[in-house]
């Protein structure tokens, strides 16, 4: 295509931050690497350190810029997104910023799996975050989303619901890219939940991380503060729970290339799309 536009996007869950120095290095690879719109997962406030988001601006240099979405809390409880994208390829034009349904409580294998990594069983406040930029003389929408590790897939399905019904609402851009972590878990492996989204999203959206393997493993989640039988059994065994949580969706566009990046430093893989307007 004469006028094509060449883009590159990745979406990567952070796993909190808890290793800042190889996520910022990480980030820093996929820019350097082809991105130039990077959607991050599980970002929050920790006042004892700089905040990650300004971290890797810094690192990333002058011509990037970003958009997040927080909570208050000095904790995991303000658990949100952020979108990092290169201003030399994309214009800004504004965000929208979306709070997913909350759910109220915990099943009781849900509040037993917590009890066992440790983590205090107290559901959290899910984000969305979307910006619009002009490419090409033309709108592109760029959401990035975290859904719910728990409550199964009926609940997952009615954030999705809710946050494609508030996109609705706005103007429909030329171009879409919904990324993130879909938490499509799987243990039985049916695809049924894969179905339920592509369902959900319709003929118009493509899965351009279709052929990308696992992004997530039990092996790689932070054992700090579980009960200690725990990673002993699964380091000992070497057991892995390997599923693809994490997604990118496109309206409009032609995938070039879709692939995994085998980064340390987090429970998940980054996954990086080469797309074409």
């Amino acid at each position: 295509m004469k006028n094509s536009v060449q883009l590159c996007v990745a979406t990567y869950n952070i796993q909190f931050g808890i290793n800042t120095e190889k996520i910022i290095k990480n980030i820093e690879k996929l820019a350097t690497g082809g991105a130039n719109i990077i959607c991050i997962q599980e970002v929050i406030i920790n006042l004892s350190q700089e905040m990650i988001v300004d971290a890797i601006l810094k690192r990333l240099g002058k011509n990037w810029q970003a958009s997040y979405h927080m909570g208050e809390e000095n904790s995991k409880l303000s658990i949100g997104t952020a979108i990092f994208w290169n201003s030399d390829i994309l214009r800004f034009k504004h965000d929208y910023k979306i709070l997913l349904p909350k759910i109220k409580k915990f099943a009781f294998h849900e509040n037993f799996y917590y009890w066992i990594i440790g983590v205090p069983a107290i559901p959290l406040q899910r984000r969305a975050l979307s910006c619009y930029f002009i490419v090409n003389k033309k709108l592109l929408r760029v959401t990035c989303v975290h859904v719910d590790n728990v409550g199964g897939p009926i609940h997952r399905i009615k954030q999705l619901t809710y946050l494609l019904s508030r996109l609705r609402q706005k103007d429909t851009p030329e171009y879409e890219i919904i990324c993130g972590d879909f938490n499509t878990f799987d243990l039985l492996k049916t695809g049924y939940e894969k179905k339920l989204l592509q369902k959900k999203f319709g003929k118009e959206f493509v899965d351009a991380s279709k052929n990308v393997s696992w992004t997530s493993d039990i092996y790689n989640i932070d054992y700090r503060h579980s009960i200690k039988l725990f990673p002993w059994i699964i380091k000992n065994f070497h057991i892995h729970i390997r599923r693809r949580l994490d997604y990118i969706w496109v309206r409009n566009m032609l995938v070039k290339e879709c692939k995994k990046n085998p980064l340390s430093g987090s429970d998940h893989f980054p996954i990086i799309a080469n797309l074409e307007l």
